[in-house]
């Protein structure tokens, strides 16, 4: 009889390219990457900047040994990024990890370097117990560091580890100025989730008018929420701003009002015709919305006042935003206070283009002329929407005080409400911080950071079904594979009977 040596001959050709294909890959690096975000690949900026390196970066991780599940996989994250950064950036990016243990010397390296011992819980004997560790990164290029204390939020490492090799090689930050004396509100009391941030990337500034000319000038400004009439002075200097490239961020009130004392007027501070003459109006309106916050109201009943939450229209809640737009594509929503509609009938400056950035929902309606800002008495009807709360405008605008002047292709962006980054108004909340952020980026024309930040580490969620197909769905994920292995192995002794038979 004929021996039969298909079986050991397929085992050893697929070990054999197994050790070709592991061979291969100690040479060539690939990644196959089947998440939504492609978190686990490095985006097209940290690929750049590592490729790009004149000299080493040298990044060390201070990550305590034999921590538990939960942190171990931040442990096993972080080297995968590092390795993804070493195989783009060649030489010219070095990593070790280190634990400190119980070495003081090592200790108090970590804590030269900004890095403290976090406390944690443990499992040890079946007691809950307290335990000291690292889990930070220094990253050091030539004689400069930067440093992340604690590595905690995975959605962002690529984002801190791209942004501090970027920070330490090139030569200055871009200036991002706040408009000042006019009512603005502070950004570092009002505004320091935002300010913070930004301080990372840029250098943050209050400026004036006057410090929109000359060479000092920011390289974007920001506008929020002006509440006193801005002179005629601030104007021309702004639009000469404008005239020159610049790049500005209005996020502006067009209605003043106050629902502690149920009034809202309209506001205007001299800033509009210079808007319109680009092609930009805000109406002066407020937009009522069926997705919306709510509020705390006293209602009386029999003898007592009893507090109780209900949806409030005029603070919208927006979650319709244009997906093409790098600003906002990654957002899940934004809680506005008081916010007016852009009037999307203006004519637009000929090189003047209007890309739309967040809506309404289509249960959306206005107030305009006579407000009613009572949460009980706002009664309009929610229909007529979705309005236009947010744009940008990009091209060579035309000057209003140089006829004929137009200006260098630049970026502006209007809101219609300029609260909404006011911490001291709205709460904090991660999707208005984040759009601050993504709004000065975008402005910047430093777009390379808003792709990696607008990557999120979510997990998958099944979609709802019937109650019938529950069952049917759990029952199959229980026993199809033992079905399938069932099969396969019936199939098999079928193709080896057959080959007996054939062989006799």
């Amino acid at each position: 009889m004929k021996r039969d040596f298909s079986t050991q001959t397929t085992l050893l050709l697929a070990a054999a390219i197994l050790v070709v294909v592991n061979l291969i890959g100690l040479n060539i690096f690939g990644r196959l990457d089947l998440t939504d975000d492609r978190v686990y690949s490095l985006s097209r900026a940290s690929k750049d900047i590592v490729q790009n390196l004149e000299d080493p970066v040298t990044i060390t991780a201070f990550f305590t040994a034999d921590l538990p599940a939960q942190f171990a996989s931040n442990r096993r994250f972080l080297k995968d990024k590092l390795d993804d950064y070493r195989a783009y950036g060649g030489q010219n990016v070095e990593y070790q990890f280190i634990d400190p243990g119980d070495d003081e010397e090592l200790r108090g390296e970590a804590g030269r370097l900004g890095i403290p011992p976090v406390q944690i819980q443990v499992v040890e004997s079946d007691n809950v117990q307290l335990k000291n560790a690292y889990m930070g990164v220094a990253v050091e290029y030539e004689n400069n560091r930067e440093t992340i204390p604690v590595v905690q939020d995975l959605s962002r490492l690529e984002y801190d580890l791209t942004s501090s090799i970027r920070r330490l090689t090139r030569s200055e930050k871009p200036l991002a100025g706040f408009w000042s004396g006019h009512g603005e509100p502070d950004p570092m009391q009002n505004m320091p989730t935002l300010q913070q941030n930004l301080s990372t990337n840029y250098d943050v500034q209050i400026v004036t008018g006057e410090d929109l000319t000359g060479t000092n000038r920011p390289d974007v400004l920001l506008i929020v929420a002006p509440a006193d009439t801005i002179p005629e002075s601030d104007l021309q200097a702004l639009d000469a701003y404008i005239m020159e490239g610049g790049r500005v961020g209005f996020l502006l009130n067009r209605v003043a009002a106050n629902l502690q004392a149920g009034q809202a007027v309209e506001l205007n501070i001299g800033i509009e015709p210079l808007l319109a003459n680009y092609g930009i109006v805000l109406a002066p309106n407020l937009i009522m919305d069926e997705e919306s916050s709510v509020v705390t109201v006293q209602q009386r009943q029999g003898f007592f006042n009893i507090s109780q939450q209900i949806q409030y229209p005029l603070f919208p809640v927006a979650s319709r935003f244009n997906s093409e737009n790098l600003m906002v594509n990654r957002l899940q929503d934004l809680m506005f206070y008081f916010v007016s509609s852009l009037d999307t009938t203006a004519a637009l400056p000929s090189g003047v283009t209007l890309e739309p950035l967040i809506y309404s929902s289509p249960q959306s309606g206005l107030q305009q002329g006579f407000f009613m800002l009572q949460p009980t008495q706002t009664t309009a009807t929610l229909s007529g929407g979705p309005y236009l709360l947010g744009a940008a405008y990009t091209g060579s605008f035309p000057s209003a005080y140089t006829p004929g002047t137009t200006s260098v292709p630049t970026r502006l962006v209007v809101i219609g409400d300029g609260d909404f980054i006011n911490e001291s108004i709205v709460p904090a909340r991660g999707s208005n911080a984040q759009f601050g952020l993504n709004l000065v980026d975008w402005l910047a024309q430093d777009e390379a950071l808003l792709t990696i930040r607008s990557k999120s580490i979510a997990p998958r969620t099944l979609r709802d079904v019937s109650e019938g197909m529950r069952p049917v769905i759990k029952y199959s994920t229980m026993f199809g594979p033992l079905l399938i292995v069932v099969l396969f192995g019936l199939e098999r002794l079928r193709r080896r009977r057959a080959r007996k038979i054939v062989v006799m």
